[in-house]
């Protein structure tokens, strides 16, 4: 009998649906309330959308801790290594860090896109709640995107088909973009 192998490497089995996430490490941060899954729900109802579901789990068990490894290379550019600064939770709207501002104020991001994490330098990483694309994730480079809620093309890249490959996807990058 002739068996069939297949590619069964990290990324593969998270394209297909399978939670690594829990090998990832997390900087806990006694600043920052858990979530619950009825937080969760209240934030989608008032989104109007609902969370991918890896998404759900990472609030559910981090809510905007950040990772240990927060670089990654940016698709299609030879020397661009960005960084993930700030990653947004469930909290009350007055912290900059929270998922609730992006509902209550307009920081010219696309409808169908809510952010996640910031670099630091004014550039948003978001998640897709439309439907054609649900849970990539896109990095808004504010130089070239300019925060015109409109614009879908222009300074955007696609960083991964879902949350959890994004963030199995970070490393720690030296300056000289060596892990």
């Amino acid at each position: 009998m002739l068996r069939k192998t297949y590619p069964l490497g990290r990324l593969y089995l998270i394209e297909f649906g399978f939670d690594f996430m829990t090998e990832i490490t997390f900087i806990p941060d006694s600043q920052i309330p858990e979530a619950s899954e009825g937080k969760v729900r209240e934030f989608e109802q008032l989104l109007g959308a609902r969370l991918p579901d890896d998404y759900r789990n990472y609030l559910l068990r981090h809510n905007g801790e950040m990772p240990c490894k927060t670089d990654y290379w940016m698709p299609g550019e030879k020397n661009w290594i960005e960084s993930v600064a700030e990653m947004y939770a469930l909290i009350p709207a007055d912290p900059p860090q929270s998922l609730n501002q992006f509902i209550i104020e307009d920081y010219g991001v696309p409808s169908g896109w809510l952010p996640i994490a910031n670099s630091g330098y004014g550039d948003f990483t978001v998640i897709s709640l439309l439907e054609e694309d649900q849970g990539a994730i896109y990095y808004l480079f504010h130089e070239e995107h300019g925060y015109d809620p409109t614009e879908r093309d222009r300074g955007v890249y696609r960083l991964a088909s879902n949350f959890n490959v994004w963030i199995n996807s970070l490393q720690e990058l030296s300056k000289n973009g060596q892990s």
